[in-house]
């Protein structure tokens, strides 16, 4: 149900800079109008210039009000947004001044939950809103705001129609046994659930990257000892990040930095180089490097050019990079070329460059944005990609409607089809959203920030 009460918090960040705005979403708005600015009747989405008097009497600011009627407004109540001189002080007292007026101050995610609350947006909508707002990267926003517009609900509503009327015809079928559906074409029912089920499944796998493109994509840099990594690193990086020397055995541990690669997160690791060695920290290293390699998407394979092909090195490593996607770097292109690229993985992409050149770091991070593009998202302005909750949901979906096809090919106990359809319809449910869970709505939206 939605909420009665006022609500008040600084829509901007708390610290100093030109402007600030404060956000009132409630009954009280045009009260406030009235009161504050001396306009009872303000012209929605007009920016009016007023002082602030506050409740005593003292001016506190010359600022801009907005008033936004409730039918078109963020959260479907009257609201007021105050453009203030961003000083945290003025901020502060006129904060202060609307709580002594009967506001309150707003919850995290207050303002996006009673969106939803008042039917604004749906559950996935707002949970795009904090994936905005947290995103890292140019694709995690393109991504959420495909969401934020209701691509994704479109689908999930589909879905949602096509299960429902399954369901009537099962009750149907069940209340009226002359028109069972065992006289119905079961091969129909298949045909409709089994796109379905492709539709679903799509998106939990989905969910996979989701995950890598909100913690970052991992990518590790990893070869013999001084073939250039931690160099290449530095490169990548436009910062010695990494000590570079000519001894072999130098990193002895990892480093990493997370850089954006058109518009892509990515964590770059510098890793020990790998070899059979009696130095038990130098031998330690190279644990850490399998650690992290087992981890990474995308590996960095990089090898000295002037030299043989490392044998031993790649019969140490074959099976660990198999399942990755793997792009040999060969260093130290100025130098004579001595390395066999027959040799190479044939699946393996390649690349020649020279750390000591400037376009070093374009040439690789060329061929790892072209593998991203093709690994996670060629068009990501147009995919649905889901987050962990949503991926759960679906995934239990997925078992009760994969079921239902299992019992209409069997022609089983159609109330146990029906029973398996509810649940699946309940979970796309969850989803959408439903208004009456007020402790999975506190819980989801505790995680948004204050003014939002």
């Amino acid at each position: 149900m939605p909420e009665q009460d006022t609500i008040v918090s600084l829509a901007t960040n708390a610290g100093e800079s030109a402007i600030g705005v404060i956000r009132i979403s409630g009954n009280l708005c045009i009260k406030l109008c009235k009161d504050i600015f001396k306009t009872p009747y303000p012209t929605p989405r007009k920016s009016i210039l007023k002082d602030y008097v506050s409740l005593n009497g003292n001016f506190i600011d010359q600022v801009l009000f907005v008033y936004f009627a409730n039918e078109k407004s963020y959260t479907g109540e009257e609201i007021i947004e105050i453009a203030f001189h961003g000083n945290p002080l003025i901020a502060n007292q006129i904060l202060n001044d609307l709580l002594k007026r009967n506001c309150r101050l707003a919850n995290p995610g207050e303002y996006t939950k009673r969106a939803f609350l008042n039917g604004k947006i749906d559950l996935s909508q707002a949970e795009s809103v904090a994936q905005i707002i947290s995103a890292k990267s140019e694709v995690e926003i393109e991504i959420a705001n495909n969401h934020l517009v209701g691509n994704f609900s479109k689908i999930l509503q589909d879905i949602q129609s096509k299960l429902i009327n399954l369901q009537a015809r099962f009750e149907a079928s069940i209340d009226f046994p002359e028109d069972e559906i065992s006289s119905q074409n079961s091969d129909e029912i298949t045909n409709i659930i089994s796109p379905i089920i492709i539709s679903i499944n799509d998106l939990v796998q989905s969910g996979k990257i989701s995950k890598s493109l909100s913690d970052g994509i991992k990518v590790s840099l990893i070869g013999p000892p001084n073939v250039g990594k931690s160099s290449i690193f530095n490169k990548l990086l436009h910062e010695k990040r990494a000590l570079v020397d000519s001894k072999s055995g130098t990193t002895r541990d990892y480093i990493s930095k997370e850089i954006v690669v058109n518009g892509y997160n990515v964590e770059f690791f510098d890793t020990a180089g790998i070899r059979k060695t009696e130095n038990q920290i130098e031998a330690l290293g190279v644990e850490k490097t399998f650690e992290i390699l087992i981890k990474s998407k995308i590996i960095l394979l990089v090898l000295d050019s002037s030299l043989p092909f490392p044998t031993s090195f790649f019969e140490r490593i074959k099976e660990k990079i198999k399942s990755h996607d793997v792009i040999i770097i060969g260093n130290k292109s100025d130098l004579k070329k001595v390395l066999c690229q027959n040799l190479l993985p044939k699946h393996f992409s390649y690349v020649e460059c020279s750390a000591i050149e400037q376009n070093c770091s374009e040439i690789i991070t060329n061929e790892v944005e072209a593998l991203l593009n093709h690994k996670f998202v060629d068009d990501y302005t147009t995919r649905i990609i889901v987050n962990k909750r949503q991926q759960n949901h679906l995934k239990h979906a997925l078992k009760s409607i994969e079921e239902v096809r299992r019992l209409v090919n069997d022609s089983l106990n159609e109330e146990i089809i029906l029973q398996e359809l509810k649940i699946s319809i309940g979970e796309i449910n969850s989803i959408i959203g439903i208004k009456d869970n007020e402790d999975m709505l506190t819980e989801l939206f505790k995680n948004f920030c204050i003014g939002k």
